[in-house]
Order: C-alpha cells, then structure tokens, then sequence
C-alpha cells in the first residue's frame, strides 16, 4: 500500500493511539505515591475533582499517600530535620501500602529529596535508580500498573541567599544547580520508556512553563521556598495525567464544569479527611504527622462530600442541602423527590400536619406493605426515604443518614425525634442510627429485621449466606477479612445499651419459621438483651411464616404503637 491510501492509514492509527492515551484507564483503586509535594495534594485533588466533575458515575477511587520527606532512594543528608529524623524510606512502608491499599494503578512521584539536595554523584544516582526499580517491581508483582511521574522543578531563585555552589564537601541548605540533577533523574526515568515502563513528564512542561514566565518576570516563581510548588505548578503536575485521561479545566485549575468551584472543594473537604488516615491505617516512620481519623470513620465522612461532588456534577447546584425536585402523588398524598448529600430522598407530605410534625423513616423498600404508612399520613405524619441501597447501614451510611436527618428537621422543620422503620436489611440501617443517635429516635418498629450482619449476610450461623451482600460489609466497614468481621462487637444485637438509656421503645414483628433472617439470632437476642437492659420491648409473633410476607394483616397494632410512641 502507498501513496494517500498509506497515508490515511497512518493517519486513522495516529488517531487511534491519541484516542487510546486519552480514555480513562479501567483501574479502580489509584494510589498515588510521593513525598511532601504529594502529601500536600493539591495536583491529586484537581485530577479527583476533574475526573467526578467529567464523570460522576465513575466508581474509581483515589487514594493520597504521599509522604513528607520521603525519598524512594533511601537516603537521607546528614543533619535532616535538624538532627530530629532521617529521611523516611519508601520501602519501609511500600509493602503495607500493597496489601492494605490493595491497588490496580499507582502514581509514584519520586526525585525531589532524592538526591538529598546535593550536586549530582553516580552514587547517588544509582541509589534513584535502584530505588525506583524495586518500586517498579514490586508494584507489578502484585498484578497491578504503575505510572511513574517525573520530579517537579527545584528553584533556587526565591532561596539564592540559602543556596550554596558546586565544590563543597557538605551541603547544609542545597546546592543552587540542584534542578540539574532533577534533570538528570527526570531524563534516566524518560529513558525508562524503552524498558517497557510507563512515565508521565512533570519536569519537562515545568522547565519550559517557569522559563517563559521569566521572559517576563526575571524573579517569578512557581515555588516561594524552591521546593514546594503553589497552586498554579500543581496545576501543571496535573496536567499529564489530565491530558492523559483527556480531563478539561480551567486556567486556575478547577473543573470545566459549571459547578467547577463547588466541585473542587468537596474534594478538597474529602481528601483532607483521606490523606491522614490512608497515612496513619498504612503506618510509617515520619515524625509530626498528626494522625488521621481511623480510616472506616474518615471514609463515613469523606463519602458525604463525594457524594455532594458527584451531585453537583450531575447539574445539581448546592451543597449537602437537598434541591426541589419533582412532586407527584404516591396513594393520594404529596410526593416530593428531593437530593439529599447527593441521593434521592423521598418525602411524603401528609394533606395537614400533626403538631410538632412527627413522621416516619424507613430503612429500606419505602412502598412495600404501605398499609400503616397510609393511615398515619391521615393522622398527619411525614414519610421519609433515603435510597442508598447496598450499603446496609454501614458507617458510611450514617454519615449519610445524619446528612439527610439534618435537613428535614430544619429546612422542612419535621420532628426532632422520627420513628424509624427497619425492614429486614433495613434493621441495620435504623438500629446503627440510632444507637449513633439515640437521642433522636421517638420510637423502632422492626419487621423480620437484620440485626447482626454476621446471621445475615454473612450466613455464618442459622442464617442464609449471600456472598454479595457481605462483600459489602468488609468493603464498607473497612475490614481486611471474615475473621476481622466476625470479632466486631458493634452489630444492633451488640450495642442497645445508648436505646435503652434513653427509653426508646421498640416493636418487632417476626415470623418464627424465617430461615433467611432467623428470629433467635436477631430479634430474640435483641429482646434478651434489650430487657437486661430495662428497655420496652414488644413482640409480635407470626407462627410458620417465614422471612415473607412482612406486615400484618390487619395493621392496627403497628400504628397504634407509632402513634402512641411519636414525639
């Protein structure tokens, strides 16, 4: 083939690799290595907020562990922190961070301390490139990609007076020609291309970005202490992988995207809460990092304002607070579809309020066996939903629920103690809101509920096993294996000491032929337990019915019991 034919051809596969470059690649766990300029996050945050504000429903979860101080090549100058500390070591933590991170892609962002802000030595060197392969290595061996990044630029203009020339034995503040060795190290890493590995140049665009500003400027720089880049050089970190990914933004480094500011600050909110405690979870030898909150706790945080920037990118202004949406009626009453912390929330308005506005909140399947629902709508009571299914009331989702409990009690001005309803799995989800909050609980009717996650999902007693459903659990609580599981102490059956403290009272209703939820490992343990405890309880027995039908026939006692019960 020659001539246009040929050239066309080079042409539709010039085009195909440029399309290939640019899509999102179909890892899910990114872990981005990397030493203090990493820690500070900035280039991450803006690649997180430009990746949800382009792609919201996308499932990639991004993991900040960098690292201050730290050096892939182990070394560390004499005299470091004042004396205080050597230089952290990569690979003191580097097989933790596998394990627990357990990722598919990493970024790792090495150079910057590696060479100890010396001139450059051979010695040295090697110790970069030594250190950079067994990373390499050991990355790959657990069957996941590694994308190296090359180092920042070191500026010596905004520090010349602190910087010290070539020839010394010893180099107490750095040497003034130290981007050259970043050169050196940035070119052996481009160079590693040939070998099969996968890089990504920061160093480059920086160079040629912080000589053109000083045409202008002689004295501007992207770093005020040499190191440390501002926003607008993180901005240029964050553009090989945005370009890589094809992720547009702004020219101060937000989401092309409407809600671009307000999307890029949730995640900021987000990553503030991820980066300590991915940092204390993995573990490491650095002095004077605060510890972060434990990981399953900031991760019940941080998902509030994930979810609020994958609203927002959808369209939706706003915060965490909900957005009018659509109303329509659901059995003859007001429905009204709102966003809550970036999920739907149903609200069905009664035609007049009961004073004090009581209503009632369900865990899950809103709608099904709606019989007492529709009575108290005619006594005046409000019903609430939240659809996040499948996080079967884990941290996660009472972080979501203390969202949504703050926004119908103020800006619809409901009661400040709703009654909760837990159907089957839905147990989980009102009984861990309320024993976080028992203090805002009026009453708990529970039909055929889960109350220990071990009985069900986990089938690891009488109950039925559902392999999905746990996977959940270990995900969404934070555990590394069944064994972690099965020691929590903190199922509904394990922690009612806060419902009874505050006289909460409860209502079961249960068939004594269930095999998916057995009766004995949820509500009758909670009915021991709850009465050792000097808490009401009341039990309504279905003789051989099993885990379905729920409700009652005749839906009096249910109602009566809320009615009586709401505050």
């Amino acid at each position: 083939m020659h001539g246009p034919s040929m050239r066309l051809l080079t042409l539709a596969l010039c085009f195909l690799t440029l399309t290939l470059q640019a899509a999102l690649p179909p890892e899910k766990r990114i872990v981005f290595l990397g030493d203090s300029i990493t820690q500070g996050g900035v280039y991450v945050e803006i690649i997180e907020a430009a990746l949800i504000a382009q792609h919201p429903d996308s499932s990639k979860e991004i993991i900040p562990l960098g690292l201050s101080s730290e050096t892939v090549s182990g070394l560390s100058e004499d005299g470091h922190a004042g004396g205080k500390f050597p230089r952290p070591d990569l690979h003191e933590r580097l097989d933790r961070v596998l394990e627990k991170a357990k990722p598919n892609l990493v970024f790792a962002c090495y150079g910057m301390n590696d060479g100890i802000y010396y001139p450059l030595s051979p010695e040295r060197l090697k110790a970069y490139q030594d250190g950079m392969k067994k990373l390499h290595d050991k990355v790959v061996a657990t069957g996941a990609r590694i994308i190296h990044l090359t180092p920042p630029v070191f500026d010596p203009v905004p520090i010349k007076a602190r910087t010290l020339p070539a020839g010394l034995d010893k180099y107490p503040t750095p040497f003034e020609g130290y981007n050259q060795v970043l050169d050196a190290y940035s070119d052996w890493l481009l160079s590693m291309k040939k070998e099969g590995w996968e890089v990504l140049d920061i160093h480059g665009p920086f160079n040629a970005a912080l000589a053109e500003k000083r045409r202008a400027d002689p004295q501007f720089t992207y770093s005020k202490d040499g190191i440390h880049p501002g926003p607008e050089g993180h901005l240029i970190m964050a553009r090989a992988v945005l370009d890589a990914w094809d992720l547009k933004v702004t020219a101060d480094g937000k989401p092309d995207h409407v809600n671009g500011d307000a999307i890029l600050t949730a995640i900021k909110k987000k990553q503030g809460l991820l980066r300590p405690a991915w940092l204390s979870h993995v573990g490491h030898k650095r002095p004077g990092n605060a510890p972060g909150l434990p990981l399953p706790e900031a991760e019940s945080k941080a998902v509030v304002f994930d979810a609020e920037a994958r609203q927002l990118a959808k369209g939706k202004p706003g915060s965490a607070a909900a957005s009018p949406n659509q109303k329509s009626l659901w059995n003859g009453y007001e429905k009204r579809d709102l966003i809550v912390a970036g999920k739907p929330v149903t609200l069905v308005v009664p035609k007049a309020a009961a004073p004090g506005k009581p209503w009632v909140w369900h865990g899950e399947f809103f709608g099904h066996k709606p019989a007492p629902d529709i009575a108290l709508l005619g006594k005046g009571f409000h019903i609430a939903y939240m659809q996040i299914n499948d996080m079967l009331g884990s941290p996660p989702a009472v972080a979501l629920w203390n969202q949504c409990y703050e926004e119908l009690t103020t800006r619809h001005g409901l009661s400040r103690k709703p009654c909760l309803v837990g159907l089957s799995r839905g147990g989980l989800y009102c009984y861990n809101w309320a024993i976080a909050n028992p203090e805002k609980v009026s009453c708990i009717y529970a039909d055929a509920p889960v109350c220990d996650f071990k009985s069900w999902p986990g089938g690891k007693g009488q109950g039925k096993n559902d392999p999905k459903n746990w996977g959940f659990v270990l995900k969404l609580w934070g555990f590394k294996d069944d064994a972690e599981a099965l020691a929590y102490k903190g199922n509904p059956v394990d922690s009612l000491a806060p419902l009874a403290e505050q006289k909460v009272p409860l209502l079961h209703v249960f068939g004594d032929a269930d095999i998916v939820v057995p009766w004995e490992e949820n509500t009758g343990l909670i009915e021991t337990r709850y009465k050792a405890l000097g808490g009401s309880i009341t039990l309504i027995r279905k003789p051989g019915i099993g885990h379905h039908p729920h409700g009652l026939d005749d839906s009096t006692p249910i109602i009566e019991f809320i009615a009586r019960n709401a505050k």
